[in-house]
């Protein structure tokens, strides 16, 4: 695959999958601040796992959430230069 259609590619992957797992990070990370603090907004924690309160998706937003973000990340370490080391003989 070329480099043009990989960096297309992960840049398509990644615009779709930064929605989830931004969601999945500012919820887990809010609500274990408010642990710390001693407060239960378990609604976070029901956000964080795909309970959209209308719209429940928890048995398909985790592995929605980890096979875009696996995809996300090897699709961007196909963009990664490679080391151009030569052999001497």
């Amino acid at each position: 695959m070329s480099k043009t259609k990989t960096r297309k590619l992960h840049r398509s992957i990644t615009l779709i999958a930064v929605i989830p797992l931004f969601i999945t990070v500012l919820s887990g990370s809010l609500y274990s601040l408010f642990q710390y603090f001693g407060l239960d907004y378990f609604w976070l924690m029901k956000v964080h796992t795909g309970n959209f309160f209308l719209m429940n998706l928890q048995p398909i937003f985790s592995p929605v959430v980890g096979f875009l973000t696996i995809f996300a990340i090897l699709s961007g370490l196909l963009l990664f230069p490679r080391s151009k080391i030569k052999h001497q003989d």
